[in-house]
């Protein structure tokens, strides 16, 4: 994962240690005495990749950063691939055990094919099924969360390192796409009533918001712009709605490890002493979707 500093409009709101030189300090501290952690500087200065034994790894150490006064971006968890003698591309495989209701099996089977899982062993106990398979570390990256809501919290699921294999390929992990704000300002009822009709929302009424930010989950594919200050414009004239009022979903609440899991490639994890924040790696609207294009376009070159 890469650990980054806080370039965000709410950047030193919360924490007194921003710095890229604060930030390598305590990555240094922690290396002395945590010894499957590696640090590597990147190209940019004030961006820094970390190398662990899995996420929950790293969630643990950028817990202890929050709680020590430290704001910090965190990327999306990325495997270790490696080379094999053949020259061909490897990636950490994953042996997977599953035990879930009978009811949840069709969603937890078509999730795990998203995933390139390989079906090894599947049996029945019952109204029980349990399942085991092949799977790429890669694709247990938020399976947990979603086999847990799939199940409705009846599920049982343990993995353990199996070995190193040949490359699935692409993986389908994140079939929605996010809800990303376009305004800065509050969060107003009004404004989320609608935004609740497209997806699931990560904020309440009155949350501070920044254009660029990841306030919800959208029900389709493909990202969606909203704007979450939005109010209603006063007339003097009397609407069938007035009165009424507005009935807002609960937000979901993601912790740490949870929003880790959540974000994409192109988006980071703010993690402040005091909040929790989703966010794309470029703020502005335009500068993100010429830097898509771009990137469309060199990806069509290298495949001609």
């Amino acid at each position: 994962m890469q650990f980054a500093v806080n370039d965000g409009p709410f950047a030193g709101k919360d924490g007194n240690l921003l710095t890229a030189r604060h930030i390598r300090e305590r990555l240094e501290k922690e290396i002395r005495t945590n010894i499957s952690l590696r640090v590597s500087p990147t190209n940019v200065p004030s961006m820094f990749d970390v190398e662990a034994r899995g996420e929950m790894q790293i969630s643990v150490l950028v817990e202890q950063m929050r709680r020590e006064g430290y704001e910090v971006l965190i990327s999306r968890p990325e495997v270790i691939f490696k080379e094999g003698d053949d020259g061909k591309l490897l990636e950490p495989i994953e042996k997977l055990f599953l035990e879930i209701p009978q009811s949840s099996m069709g969603g937890i089977l078509e999730n795990l094919s998203n995933r390139k899982a390989e079906i090894t062993s599947m049996d029945h106990n019952g109204e029980i099924i349990v399942i085991e398979a092949i799977i790429p570390t890669r694709g247990l990256i938020g399976f947990e969360s979603e086999m847990i809501n799939q199940t409705r919290g009846m599920g049982i699921i343990s993995h353990s390192f199996h070995e190193y294999g040949s490359s699935r390929g692409e993986l389908n992990t994140h079939p929605q796409g996010s809800l990303v704000s376009v305004e800065s300002g509050e969060a107003t009822a009004y404004a989320l009533d609608t935004i609740q009709q497209r997806g699931k929302c990560f904020i309440a009424p009155s949350d501070k918001i920044y254009a660029g930010m990841v306030v919800g989950k959208n029900a389709r594919e493909k990202d969606l712009p909203v704007n979450p200050c939005r109010v209603k414009k006063l007339t003097n004239m009397r609407s069938q709605g007035d009165g009424k009022g507005i009935l807002l979903e609960p937000p979901m609440i993601l912790n740490l490890e949870r929003a880790i899991e959540t974000i994409t490639d192109d988006e980071y994890v703010e993690a402040t002493p005091n909040h929790l924040r989703l966010r794309k790696k470029i703020l502005d609207e335009h500068e993100r979707r010429r830097a898509e294009k771009k990137l469309k376009t060199s990806a069509q070159l290298t495949t001609a």
